[in-house]
């Protein structure tokens, strides 16, 4: 079972960014899952590196993407992503430390910081763009 399903809710309206965002989640879901099937510490970290890089990645990624359009939230938004990087790095210090409850502190992350990260902050700035950078994706079978 999908642990944080994508719902349209969460939707930009960038499918670049919502692509990214589902990713997040299905990462996170992965992690979740090591962790409450008790696999290995290192399937578990192995998830968690996977869950940071990622995180890493977007948030750069989409620092990228509102300084390319100058977009007037960019300076909020790399202090927010900062503390959200910080939140992932304390939950992989308390995975090598073998603390417990990294499971419930990954749900509560996701739940009380992420999500509401993109649904109030992201979309926010996708809309102040004017839609700049957020034409729909083309995909190949659909291009005359």
């Amino acid at each position: 079972m999908d642990k944080f399903p994508w719902a349209d809710a969460y939707a930009t309206g960038n499918w670049v960014i919502d692509t990214q965002h589902r990713r997040l989640l299905e990462l996170a879901g992965l992690l979740t899952d090591a962790l409450a099937d008790g696999r290995s510490d290192e399937v578990a970290e192995q998830a968690m590196s996977a869950l940071e890089n990622y995180v890493r990645f977007h948030f750069a990624e989409e620092e990228a993407f509102l300084a390319s359009i100058r977009a007037p939230s960019l300076a909020k938004h790399r202090r927010v992503h900062a503390s959200l990087t910080l939140d992932v790095e304390a939950m992989r210090f308390n995975l090598v430390g073998r603390y417990p409850g990294v499971g419930e502190q990954l749900t509560r992350w996701v739940e009380n910081c992420l999500v509401p990260h993109m649904t109030v902050e992201d979309m926010a700035a996708i809309a102040a763009t004017g839609g700049k950078g957020s034409a729909p994706r083309v995909d190949e079978d659909t291009r005359i």
